[in-house]
């Protein structure tokens, strides 16, 4: 029995590790800011940002959904856009300006 739940926690751990994971490639070092990147479109976009060294991906976000993204520039404004798979629909650029510590919010779609 004992081992039984030693698995299923272990389960759970890599579940919650493996599920809430958001990779995302630092290419440059510099301070971290954070982003909340609502889908208020109906079809999944998949997001990217721009600091003036090239666009770099992000993720995707579903349709009607949110996802929060950390970025690590050391730059403090940088340019947000987003397309769907085929890259048939797309969204920005939305210029955001970054401050530690707080949340900066971007809506797809408007």
């Amino acid at each position: 029995m004992r081992s039984i739940r030693l698995a299923a926690l272990g389960l759970l751990v890599l579940a919650g590790v493996v599920g809430c994971a958001r990779s995302v490639s630092f290419d440059s070092p510099g301070p971290t800011y954070s982003i909340q990147v609502e889908n208020s479109l109906s079809q999944d976009m998949i997001v990217s940002y721009d600091d003036g060294g090239g666009p770099r991906t992000l993720g995707t976000v579903a349709a009607g959904r949110s996802e929060r993204f950390v970025l690590a520039t050391d730059r403090t404004t940088v340019t947000i856009t987003a397309a769907n798979a085929n890259r048939t629909r797309t969204a920005g650029p939305y210029s955001v300006q970054l401050t530690a510590g707080t949340t900066q919010r971007v809506t797809l779609g408007s």
